[in-house]
């Protein structure tokens, strides 16, 4: 891989472009991880969504395991090079997309709650006194519902290619409920492009038909579940601010 042209970065895998294909190539993290993501993209794309196919999985002689899909040749939706109109029409779209997915019904994919769960009571940044009470306020949002959620949700992971958006990433799709996924995607626009949070929480509450306060109940839980993510001391100072309105 080391002579293929580098496109994109995560916490746990890089991804190259190989001719027509996009590999995703994850080191020292198990199979099941990289059959999950492969499994929920291929649910996404059989659901009809604009979504790159997934081609296969190989094992590497490295102690590495390759997703491979189609290269898609675009770029982020939404970057600073745009005019004040440009951006606008991009969140608009964002968003209708965000809520095409979550018409999806999403029954038999790994569940929201789990995740969230799994990740409040593992974080060590917060007292188990907080994680209790911010499973409390989870056990009273949860309503059981299925919606497919990206879980992921922002300008990076939908890319245009001129004549079509695509939604890529899917490692983090459960089947929840749409307002915290909103909420997920309003907490990366507050932390990166803060200027854009409130227009996009009240043009997705306009396609939604919701009210702001349904998503935003929600910024507790899901600051307290990106306490563990890749951020820096900084962000995670912010974050836990948040979820001291728990």
């Amino acid at each position: 891989m080391l002579n293929l042209e580098i496109i994109g970065q995560g916490a746990m895998a890089t991804i190259y472009r190989d001719a027509n294909k996009a590999v995703k190539l994850y080191t020292n993290v198990s199979q099941s991880i990289v059959e999950n993501e492969a499994n929920r993209q291929q649910f996404a794309l059989n659901a009809g969504l604009p979504v790159p196919a997934v081609i296969g999985i190989r094992k590497l002689d490295n102690n590495s395991i390759a997703l491979d899909m189609k290269y898609v040749n675009g770029k982020p939706i939404l970057h600073e090079k745009m005019g004040n109109d440009e951006q606008v029409n991009a969140i608009q779209t964002l968003i209708k997309l965000q809520c095409d997915v979550h018409k999806v019904d999403a029954n038999h994919q790994p569940k929201q709650v789990d995740k969230f769960v799994q990740r409040i009571k593992h974080t060590p940044y917060l007292s188990e006194i907080k994680k209790q009470k911010l499973l409390d306020l989870l056990t009273q949002l949860d309503t059981g519902l299925n919606n497919l959620c990206h879980g992921d949700f922002h300008p990076l992971n939908i890319l245009y290619d001129g004549d079509k958006h695509w939604i890529i990433d899917w490692v983090d799709a459960t089947a929840g409920n749409p307002f915290a996924d909103a909420c997920r995607t309003y907490l990366i626009f507050k932390q990166f492009i803060a200027h854009q949070a409130e227009a996009y929480l009240l043009t997705f509450c306009d396609e939604a038909n919701v009210k702001s306060d349904d998503v935003l109940v929600w910024l507790p839980i899901v600051a307290a579940v990106r306490l563990d993510e890749n951020i820096d001391d900084e962000a995670r100072v912010w974050l836990k601010g948040i979820v001291q309105q728990v």
